[in-house]
């Protein structure tokens, strides 16, 4: 009994949802024709005030604010004062240095107190010697040598008055702002240093390098990456392959998969054309330059970084013997003790935090920074 009541259920659904087939065409068809007839004399655009109500009414969106201005003075403030929600925030472009750090793991916490963060580097050894009857050995020993970097604080403050303490998109719109602009000096010191940064101990200076300032970078010269003419986006894939293998050769090499190559906006751009295919690489076939860069064995990833200069790109072994990130405080906010109720509200967003570009006991690191000929 309950099965046939199912059975006769089904048998109702499937003969609507045909009705609905063959009356969805029919509608599709006369589309026009019942869209004009719904907003005949209506106006399919209106402007309502606070509580609701129909205040203007058009065809055509500028219209019917135009209505709303004309008819300004017959009605109060709330109703024909309209106000954008969404507020228009500077446009900015993302940034991926810092983030790309934490999110790789290549990232240890810190105490906020200090204010130089080291590390250790060790000698290399002889190579080894190979022998029938070993009679002789070698009087290696183990040299460790300190490398400093600065812990600066980054922060940006923001006041909100007193009377105006209630307003929360003002305290959110400012931590906002705050916020972005700390990763932005971030940012900046990671790839361009901080000349201003130096803190001198055990009688050496101390700076705060980056990406394309750190004294031990490799560096090498690359053709216009920019260059949109057949042969410029030719000479991009070869170049990166040819960079990749001084790396290995003169910088101690790099594992497959472990390449983050950052370039400058303009670089980036010229990145998304199509990927020319050569007669001696046929596997290139329907992708952009960027997708083919990706495909060599040793690259991680490519992105544009927002901070480097135009025409300028940078290599980074993503690799703890070459960069990590020293956390004491990530981004935060936090107010100002006030003395005085009618004071404005001040708040700081700060964070404690540094990269360090190590060096080996050879002078080496896995950066290298490429500028044009």
């Amino acid at each position: 009994m309950q099965l046939n009541k199912l059975h006769q259920a089904q048998g109702t659904s499937r003969a609507e949802h045909a009705a609905n087939i063959m009356q969805g065409a029919k509608m599709w068809a006369d589309y026009d024709k019942l869209h004009a007839d719904q907003f005949a004399g209506k106006g399919k655009y209106v402007v309502v005030n606070a509580e609701g109500k129909i205040i203007a009414r058009d065809n055509k969106p500028t219209a019917a604010l135009q209505k709303l201005a004309v008819n300004a003075n017959t009605l109060r403030h709330e109703d024909f004062l309209v106000i954008q929600d969404k507020i228009v925030e500077v446009r900015r472009r993302s940034l991926n240095g810092i983030t790309d750090l934490q999110s790789m793991g290549l990232s240890f916490g810190v105490d906020i107190g200090e204010q130089l963060v080291g590390f250790e580097n060790i000698n290399e050894f002889q190579a080894a010697i190979q022998e029938m009857n070993p009679e002789s050995y070698q009087n290696n020993d183990t040299v460790f040598t300190e490398v400093y970097t600065p812990n600066p604080i980054t922060h940006q403050s923001f006041s909100t008055p007193w009377r105006q303490q209630g307003f929360d998109y003002k305290r959110s719109l400012g931590m906002t702002e705050s916020v972005r602009q700390v990763a932005e000096r971030l940012e900046e010191s990671l790839f361009n240093g901080n000349t201003s940064i130096v803190v001198n101990y055990g009688g050496s200076n101390r700076p705060l390098y980056g990406y394309t300032t750190h004294p031990n970078r490799g560096t090498g010269t690359i053709a216009d990456w920019t260059l949109v003419t057949a042969a410029g986006l030719a000479a991009i894939v070869p170049d990166v392959i040819a960079q990749l293998t001084l790396m290995e050769s003169a910088q101690g090499g790099v594992g497959n998969n472990s390449v983050m190559l950052y370039v400058a906006n303009d670089i980036w751009t010229n990145l998304q054309n199509d990927y020319k295919v050569e007669s001696t690489d046929t596997g290139g076939s329907g992708m952009m330059i960027a997708d083919r860069i990706r495909r060599i064995a040793q690259i991680k990833d490519v992105k544009p970084a927002e901070k480097l200069a135009d025409g300028v790109a940078v290599m980074v072994e993503m690799a703890s013997r070459t960069i990590e990130l020293a956390v004491a405080t990530d981004i935060i906010s936090v107010p100002h003790q006030k003395t005085n109720p009618m004071q404005p509200q001040v708040m700081t967003t700060y964070a404690a935090m540094v990269h360090q570009i190590k060096v080996d006991s050879n002078s080496l690191t896995g950066v290298r920074h490429l500028t044009t000929s």
